[in-house]
């Protein structure tokens, strides 16, 4: 399995992702898009999408090293507006070069 090695790559690879896992539109999906807020996704539907992306790109995710690369100590209602399509495009991507 080869990894992505563009946003461009990692961001189809997401968006097909979030597509599968959540039953939305793809024209729904942007960088921009937030999972929670715009998407409807659950705390059932973060668990699936971390286990596709896991199985996707061959690596584990911490789960809490996602969310704090959100901020530190934000609100719940923070987490939800920046968890977006692109904030895990940037996450996995930051992965990827280490």
């Amino acid at each position: 399995m080869s990894c992505p090695s563009n946003e461009n790559e990692i961001f189809s690879k997401i968006s097909n992702i979030m597509v599968e896992a959540l039953r939305v539109d793809p024209d729904k999906i942007r960088m921009e898009t937030r999972i929670i807020l715009d998407l409807g996704a659950e705390s059932i539907d973060i668990v699936d999408i971390r286990f596709r992306i896991e199985h996707a790109f061959g690596f584990k995710i911490n789960q809490s090293d996602m969310m704090r690369s959100l901020g530190e100590g934000l609100s719940a209602e923070q987490i939800q507006e920046k968890f977006t399509v692109g904030s895990v495009v940037d996450y996995i991507r930051k992965l990827l070069v280490k």
